[in-house]
């Protein structure tokens, strides 16, 4: 009698399951519109200071062991955000040229063209900063959960230790990302290009 009841029920679960998943976690189409609309502003100038040798240490030399906690703490705090904004631009543009590259993989590799090779080389960039990007996050993470900005100051991390992580340079992949992105947002027009500029 239980398996009369029962079955009807986990039918009517398994087809709510799809029906969710088909509505909520269908695979959306990702486009330079997603990148342009989504993409959140990061003053990369600003990341590059953040993560400057000589501007850290300018403060430890300059402030004291409480002061130097205190901003050791707000900059903890701005890297954190500046490096999510990383993760979650390279992820946009991510989805757009695997969109892209499609298109590519059909071809030979001797029938490349040279904007084929800039998706491929964008596609490698992205790969590269998404692996940066989960170690960072799990650096962050380690940082914020054990508060090691209140420990003592010559034990309080350096916030400069993020310029680098699994051998990936945060600044120069970004940029080299960023400025692929933008010549191959030209290839739908001088708007798209400026719009993708001005988001990124």
């Amino acid at each position: 009698m239980s398996l009369h009841f029962l079955l009807p029920v986990l039918v009517c679960l398994a087809c709510l399951g799809i029906i969710a998943w088909a509505i909520v976690y269908r695979p959306r189409p990702h486009n330079i519109d997603n990148v342009i609309l989504s993409a959140r502003k990061l003053d990369l100038a600003a990341l590059e200071t953040l993560l400057d040798t000589a501007s850290e240490w300018n403060l430890r030399r300059s402030l004291t062991p409480r002061g130097l906690r205190e901003v050791q703490e707000d900059r903890m705090r701005l890297a954190r955000e500046y490096l999510q904004r990383v993760a979650f631009n390279t992820t946009l543009i991510q989805l757009w040229i695997l969109r892209e590259h499609e298109c590519v993989q059909r071809k030979k590799l001797e029938d490349y063209s040279e904007a084929d090779l800039l998706v491929v080389e964008a596609l490698q960039l992205t790969t590269e900063l998404r692996f940066y990007s989960l170690a960072a996050s799990l650096r962050m993470w380690v940082w914020m959960a054990l508060k090691v900005y209140r420990w003592p100051s010559r034990m309080v991390p350096r916030v400069t230790g993020l310029r680098e992580q699994c051998g990936i340079n945060v600044l120069d992949k970004y940029r080299r990302l960023t400025e692929l992105a933008v010549i191959l947002s030209g290839r739908y027009g001088t708007v798209y290009r400026d719009r993708l500029v001005e988001a990124l």
